[in-house]
């Protein structure tokens, strides 16, 4: 699944191409996705209308214009492809958009978990009211994390991914975060100290700012060489490393699963 650097990545690449053009025309090929597609709602609302700014909530990006944004999510393998025109050339292309004079679009889901949704200006939308603050926004502080684990039962990890506390942060970036914080993945979320919050989010900021660097500016940075969106190649230090040496202590880095989901972490520099 795209996390929050790859869709960072996106909402960069996005902005010269769409950034004050006029959305000319946008084609629907099939009614749903994850959730029935608005086409009759965006047609009227975004044709002819110039998107003004794109901006990301969590893993979540918003085309504006003056009278609300359209919502992409790209689910587990959704990716936004520019093509020469409207023709949908690959399989599983869903929708497609043209913006002024001649930049193309394509959205392209083959497991359809992805959406594409219209959020009215001023208005709240269900997939974005109850979502926690984003991790470089100046809401999200120790402070308030702290707070909101006070009443938490679970582990840090799943603090860390549920996105109504904080949101966009997946799997891979967890880990890593956990790892360089010095801090047990399984570790009760409420027994963090202030100062284990304060180097958490240090360590979430500087894992995802070190992915978003590594990403580039381009649709083309976004995709890894088969052509798919994946994550960007970094030098991780536990995710996928089970059994190798830990970079700190040359002990070997465990796997456990925990709620369906692998969690990789060294055992002895990660300690509850």
């Amino acid at each position: 699944m795209p996390e929050l650097p790859e869709v960072e990545t996106l909402r960069t690449a996005l902005i010269p191409l769409v950034c004050n053009k006029t959305l000319v025309e946008l084609k629907f090929l099939r009614p749903d996705l994850r959730f029935p597609i608005p086409v009759k709602q965006l047609q009227k609302a975004m044709t002819g209308m110039v998107v003004h700014d794109v901006t990301r909530t969590g893993k979540y990006l918003l085309l504006h214009n003056v009278k609300g944004a359209m919502l992409w999510h790209l689910g587990m393998s959704g990716r936004v492809v520019q093509k020469p025109s409207m023709k949908a050339e690959e399989k599983h292309t869903h929708a497609v958009f043209q913006f002024e004079p001649d930049t193309f679009l394509h959205f392209i889901d083959p497991r359809r978990f992805g959406c594409i949704l219209w959020v009215p200006k001023d208005k709240g939308h269900p997939l974005l009211d109850h979502l926690g603050p984003d991790p470089f926004s100046e809401e999200a502080t120790p402070a308030l994390f702290k707070e909101r684990a006070r009443t938490c039962k679970g582990p840090v990890k799943g603090f860390l991914m549920n996105a109504t506390r904080i949101a966009g942060i997946g799997n891979i970036y967890a880990c890593e975060a956990l790892f360089e914080a010095e801090i047990h993945p399984m570790k009760s979320a409420r027994k963090l100290s202030r100062p284990q919050w304060d180097r958490l989010l240090t360590e979430v900021r500087n894992v995802l700012r070190k992915s978003i660097n590594a990403g580039g500016t381009t649709l083309r940075d976004f995709f890894n060489a088969d052509g798919n969106p994946g994550y960007f190649a970094l030098d991780l230090a536990v995710y996928g490393r089970q059994g190798e040496p830990c970079t700190r202590c040359r002990n070997p880095i465990t796997r456990t699963v925990h709620t369906a989901r692998s969690t990789f972490f060294c055992k002895t520099c990660q300690k509850r």
